[in-house]
C-alpha cells in the first residue's frame, strides 16, 4: 500500500514540475538548461519546482523503501502549497488539476498519508513470520 502511494505521489510531483515548467519557460526540455537559471529570483517559478522536486525525491524514496522519503515530501508540498498561498492565489475550479495551489495541497495530503503507514523490513517480515510460528523453547540442556 505503501508503494501505492509513493506512485501517486511521484505522479502528482512530477505532473508539478511539468506544469511549472510548461507555464515558465516554455517547454520541459529548458527546465534542465541555461533558461531555468535566468529565473532563479522569479519565486513564483523556484518554489513550485523545488517543491515539485522534493515530492518527487521524497516519493523515488518512499517507493525503494528508504526512510524519510515522507518528511522530503511533505517538505515539498508546503514549498508548492504554501507559497502560492502567500501569493493569495486562490482556486481555480475551470482548470483545477493545473492550479499549483491544489496540486501542492495533495503532495502534502499523499505525504501524509504515506507516512502514516508503516515501512515493511526484512526484520518486520522475520518478526511477523515468528509470530506466525513461534519457535519452541531452548533450555540448553541436551536430550541424548
Amino acid at each position: 500500500m505503501r508503494r501505492l502511494f509513493a506512485i501517486l505521489l511521484i505522479a502528482t510531483s512530477g505532473w508539478l514540475l511539468y506544469q511549472t515548467a510548461i507555464q515558465h519557460l516554455g517547454s520541459l526540455e529548458r527546465l534542465f538548461t541555461g533558461a531555468a537559471l535566468a529565473h532563479r529570483n522569479d519565486l513564483a517559478f523556484v518554489m513550485p519546482a523545488l517543491g515539485g522536486a522534493l515530492g518527487l525525491l521524497g516519493g523515488l524514496t518512499v517507493f525503494f523503501n528508504g526512510p524519510g522519503g515522507a518528511a522530503l515530501a511533505m517538505a515539498g508540498g508546503l514549498a508548492a502549497a504554501g507559497f502560492t498561498l502567500t501569493l493569495k492565489q486562490t482556486f481555480d475550479l475551470d482548470r483545477l488539476l493545473d492550479d499549483e495551489l491544489v496540486v501542492g495541497a495533495c503532495i502534502l495530503m499523499l505525504a501524509v498519508i504515506t507516512s502514516s503507514i508503516t515501512r515493511v523490513t526484512a526484520r518486520t517480515r522475520r518478526d511477523e513470520a515468528e509470530d506466525r510460528a513461534p519457535r519452541l523453547p531452548v533450555t540448553g540442556r541436551r536430550v541424548y
